[in-house]
């Protein structure tokens, strides 16, 4: 073979590598645009999924708030139901309790919405009374005025409860202060309160504090169900009071529910 030949070759050579690089890059990109255009489906198809669910929630809140006029009668304006409020869904089911029972002794820890909406149903039976322990002077003025806008005194109460020490079981909490709760019987107790950065696991003390003072068949609700801290206080208070049987609820932010009947109590 020749100079010539081998120049050649050399050249063919190349130019075949050269080929071949063209070819991968074409197959790299193709590859790459298909992985492009599965991305771009999966977003899609996710977005749709979105879409739907925010449809149906959106639904299911407008059906709740008609539920809840229905529920509480012509009192105009229900109270707001979002932002740290409590959801229409919770508000509803709430509601739906109370009436079921033919009106209900309702202790909340924690005042807003459902001390309004609850008074409103309490009203519109003819029956019923709920009570809200609130350790923030803010708050409980802003649920006494709606209270009072609607002239529901007679139904509901928020009772100033500030924060104090409380012993259980050689462990020390800051909770509402127990000598001014109610001596009354408890039909349905609502765990909204306190807050979480009052401490971990800061809603822990309502059952050990007022299980004796709840009625045969109470109904315990824990609000705000999916967060870790009330995960814990939910198997805490399952482990400590098995004659609760549990039930949870898909809300917005969850909600447990600890329902006792009078047969279980018994046996």
């Amino acid at each position: 073979m020749g100079p010539s030949d081998r120049m050649l070759l050399v050249e063919i050579t190349e130019r075949l590598k050269r080929l071949g690089d063209a070819v991968d890059g074409v197959r790299e990109t193709q590859a790459g645009i298909e992985r492009r255009l599965d991305a771009l489906e999966a977003e899609a198809a996710a977005n749709r999924k979105a879409l739907k669910a925010s449809a149906r929630t959106s639904y299911a809140q407008v059906e709740d708030l008609m539920a809840l006029y229905r529920l509480a009668g012509p009192a105009g304006p229900l109270p707001r139901m979002r932002g740290w409020a409590a959801g229409p869904e919770l508000t509803r089911f709430l509601a739906e309790e109370f009436t079921a029972r033919g009106g209900a002794r309702v202790l909340e820890c924690g005042s807003g919405t459902t001390t309004v909406v609850l008074a409103l149903v309490a009203r519109a039976l003819g029956t019923g009374q709920v009570t809200a322990l609130e350790h923030d002077p803010h708050y409980a003025a802003q649920t006494r005025a709606e209270l009072d806008a609607r002239h529901l005194g007679g139904w509901g109460k928020v009772v100033d409860a500030p924060l104090t020490d409380v012993d259980l079981d050689g462990e020390r909490w800051r909770w509402y202060d127990p000598d001014l709760v109610p001596h009354s019987e408890i039909d349905i107790l609502l765990v909204d309160g306190p807050p979480g950065p009052t401490g971990p696991q800061a809603r822990f003390p309502a059952l050990p504090v007022l299980a004796e003072r709840l009625a045969k068949d109470a109904l315990v609700v824990l609000d705000d169900a999916d967060r870790p801290d009330e995960r814990a206080i939910a198997a805490r208070w399952t482990d400590a009071h098995p004659d609760f049987t549990t039930e949870h609820l898909p809300h917005e932010r969850g909600t447990l529910l600890l329902r006792r009947t009078p047969e279980t109590d018994a046996g």
